[in-house]
Parts: C-alpha cells; structure tokens; sequence
C-alpha cells in the first residue's frame, strides 16, 4: 500500500515555528505558457502562484530523495502505476 504524504506539510512552517527563520524573496522569468500554466494551477487549485511553486519544489525534493534509494515518484491508479515521473 502506497505511503501517502502531507506536501504542504513540509514547506512553508519552520517561518511559524521559528520566527527568527526568514522568508526568502526570489525573481523568476518564465516563458508565457509556464506562466499561464502557474496561473491555470494556482486558480483550478484556489492557492496563490506562490503556493503552487512551493508544493512543486517540495514534490521534486521528495522525487529526488526518493530516487537517491532506488524509488520512484508515480500516479498509481487501483495499485497500478500509470505515470511514473522523472527526473533529469
């Protein structure tokens, strides 16, 4: 069975737990589709673009370390893997 993980658990809450931890500020440059992209996500999700690339940096470092041991990140669909994702 499948171990299912809080995403939006796992950024974002050391800035409540610890105040003297800061924010970040970063500028980005994105092509026009990955920016309605980022838009189409954060609106059909009711998150801010922010929040969306949160969760996506936070879904690669759970990708990445996952794939340091051999495993994979994948859809499953009635325990069979539909998309298996990834990285490069």
């Amino acid at each position: 069975m499948p171990v299912k993980v809080e995403v939006r658990a796992l950024i974002g809450e050391a800035d409540f737990v610890d105040p003297s931890l800061k924010r970040k500020r970063l500028n980005l440059d994105l092509s026009p589709a990955a920016y309605k992209l980022l838009q189409e996500l954060a609106e059909g999700s009711g998150i801010t673009m922010a929040d969306v690339l949160r969760t996506g940096l936070a879904l690669y470092g759970i990708a990445q370390e996952e794939a340091k041991k051999g495993r994979c990140l994948a859809i499953v669909e009635d325990e069979k893997v539909i998309k298996e994702i990834v990285l490069r």
